[in-house]
């Protein structure tokens, strides 16, 4: 770098600064950081590409029930122009109607009885059709609207046979494997319901239970006699395996021979002699026999009523997020989210034990995360799932943080907040990347944070602390904003319109016309770096500050000017006051120092000096005095009252290095 040390002493110097595109730093020596980054910055809106704004707010549009928030979701009804909003809070399901502001219970049946759910964790929801299926941590929840909302706990889908056998029992029962039990028939005859073999498959000279089950009438107290015969799929004529035997429901085969088999069961009442015919014979068709044993073993499903996360995938319902079983998925049937095949989950353990934090759909995949592993599943089916590992290290440690965002994907880990990026050739494998390098020594990881993707940036809200990390990916730079009412939970957007669910109990609306949260105001807050004024080694005297703004009223501002150690410009100030017993003591005030007057309310229209409507922007000056080498520039302005800063100036005379 090159310095003139050929200077006039006598003469002023002009330096302007009108870029603060460069966001928040927190990181870098004051030596390092660009003229254009901040070391503070709050409450601020970095869309004017180069400016500074106070952020817009929001507004409530309506207060809770009492009691622990746990999810908000919509409730898209067929023909209606925007969603209503269903809420979990304390157990039970609340519904805000689009056009109303009142919040309704809506009580959950189970059965005959009033159900409620579990009250210590957030829960999720996803529509399917006309019906919102909640994974309430204690029961699958479902809630529909026909003329009036109803909601009950989900009724689990009963698998016929061949679906039990071919494509697996229904892990959301009770016990999966009674889809097929004996029972009362209407007519007067022995009727046969179907055969269940022990497993789906069985292997050459492995021994396999198969049970018969019937229907029987009501006044029948007699016994029922089994026939048991056998062939290959391909043949045509049956083998007698054992003749009719009084309650011989349960026959146990052994194949010498690995193929499809047919296994025909036909049932009388004891006693009878005439030919069974029509609902006396069942066939299970097309069984299988291999050579070597395929029944692979079954993840345990004890623990998918109490999942807590769902996704909608390929009209497939996927669950997760239980304590029993935390590491492994649940996928429903194709069309079915009331059937759950006990062949259909997924365990994505690797040996560390850790529970799914997330999954995110994303492209043709869904990216799976623990708290330390990221994997992937590709595919459409059961059938073609393909699962990769991407990181053993870093994972998300906070569901609602994991975001797609435009071709990437943003979550919060252990380390602070990366980013997911395809990789070009194998889409299925993507390379992680931090995205937080500007201020990741204060990067909170608490695991309630939430996050959403809006208007080209990235919200990250830390709900304990009242803070919003603000990522403008476009640009790469980052904002803070903070407020008593930042304590959300969680975001739910809807086109252009964000809902924040606070814990607190409301819920608030993005607001672009307010600068207040729900009425509360908040100061915009930045601080340059010391700024060498292009002239590190020398001296300056300075002579004058000068301030470029724009507001859309009348505005105050608290300007402080830092000459080295030396404070030459503040809004404080202060005077001597004598207390009743004679004691001296020392009043501080502060009072903005600057003040922007916007005009008339005719937009900034001030007689005589402009035109209707033209904005007006403000040159605001003020004399500084003091020796220094660097200078640091703080502004503070708020109460709710638009502002925008496009840049500042300093005039100085240099003198010696």
């Amino acid at each position: 770098m090159r310095q003139n040390i050929a200077y006039d002493p006598a003469a002023k110097v002009f330096e302007a600064f009108m870029d603060f595109s460069g966001g928040l730093n927190t990181e870098i020596s004051n030596e390092q950081l660009s003229d254009n980054e901040l070391s503070v910055l709050w409450n601020a809106d970095l869309s004017g590409r180069g400016s500074v704004k106070l952020r817009t707010g929001r507004r409530k549009i309506a207060t809770l029930p009492a009691g622990n928030v746990q999810g908000m979701f919509f409730y898209h009804r067929l023909g209606q122009p925007e969603p209503d909003i269903v809420l979990a809070i304390n157990g039970n399901l609340y519904v805000k109607e689009h056009s109303s502001s009142d919040v309704t219970l809506v009580q959950i049946m189970d059965g005959e009885n009033p159900f409620t759910f579990q009250t210590s964790k957030p829960v999720e929801a996803v529509q399917y059709k006309e019906n919102l299926f909640v994974a309430t941590g204690t029961k699958l929840v479902e809630l529909t609207y026909d003329t009036e909302w109803t909601a009950k706990v989900v009724v689990p889908y009963t698998p016929t046979v061949m679906e039990a056998i071919y494509i697996g029992t229904n892990g959301l029962a009770p016990n999966p494997d009674a889809y097929i039990q004996d029972g009362v028939s209407p007519t007067n005859n022995v009727e046969i319901v179907g055969v269940k073999p022990a497993f789906r498959t069985t292997a050459v000279n492995e021994p396999i239970s198969m049970t018969a089950y019937i229907n029987k009438p009501s006044d029948y107290t007699g016994t029922v006699d089994y026939k048991w015969e056998f062939k290959k799929s391909t043949d045509t004529i049956f083998v007698l395996e054992k003749d009719f035997t009084a309650d011989y429901k349960t026959h146990q085969f052994n194949f010498s021979s690995a193929g499809k088999y047919d296994i025909r069961v036909t049932v009388r009442k004891t006693g009878d002699t005439g030919t069974p015919t029509g609902s006396q014979i069942y066939v299970l068709s097309n069984y299988e026999v291999t050579t070597t044993d395929m029944n692979k073993a079954i993840n345990p499903v004890d623990g998918i009523s109490k999942c807590t996360k769902i996704l909608l995938h390929w009209d497939r319902i996927i669950l997760y997020g239980d304590d029993t079983n935390p590491y492994q998925i649940y996928i429903s049937d194709i069309l079915n989210p009331r059937y759950f095949p006990v062949t259909n989950t997924i365990n994505f353990d690797t040996g560390k034990r850790e529970p799914i934090t997330a999954i995110v759909r994303f492209q043709d995949m869904l990216v799976v995360f623990t708290k330390t592993t990221i994997q992937t599943l590709v595919g459409k089916s059961v059938e073609t799932y393909s699962r990769y590992q991407i990181h053993d290290g870093i994972g998300c440690i906070a569901g609602r943080t994991a975001k797609v965002v435009g071709n990437h994907v943003y979550f919060l880990s252990h380390e602070g907040v990366h980013a997911l990026k395809p990789n070009p050739f194998r889409l299925e494998t993507m390379n992680v990347v931090r995205i937080d390098s500007q201020v990741k020594s204060e990067m909170p990881t608490d695991e309630n944070a939430c996050a959403i993707v809006s208007n080209s940036m990235y919200w990250l809200c830390f709900p304990d602390r009242k803070v919003i990390y603000r990522y403008y990916y476009e640009m790469g730079v980052w904002s803070k904003d903070r407020s008593s009412k930042l304590d959300i939970v969680q975001f739910l957007p809807y086109g252009e319109v964000v809902y924040n669910l606070a814990k607190s109990g409301a819920i608030y609306e993005h607001d672009d016309t307010v600068y207040t949260d729900d009425g509360e105001s908040y100061d915009l807050e930045l601080e340059t770096k010391f700024l060498d004024l292009s002239a590190s080694f020398n001296l300056k005297k300075l002579k004058r500050l000068y301030v470029l703004g724009s507001a859309g009223y009348n505005v105050q501002l608290s300007i402080t000017v830092q000459a080295d150690s030396a404070i030459v410009l503040t809004p404080e100030s202060g005077h001597a006051e004598v207390e009743p017993d004679g004691r001296v003591v020392w009043v501080d005030t502060t009072a903005p120092n600057f003040n922007i007057y916007a005009g008339t309310v005719f937009g900034s229209w001030i007689m005589g000096y402009s035109p209707f409507g033209q904005p007006i922007l403000s040159v605001l000056k003020s004399s500084v005095r003091g020796k220094c080498r660097r200078v640091k520039f703080k502004l503070v302005t708020g109460n709710g009252i638009p502002f925008e800063l496009f840049g500042f100036g300093l005039e100085f005379k240099l003198k010696k290095p």
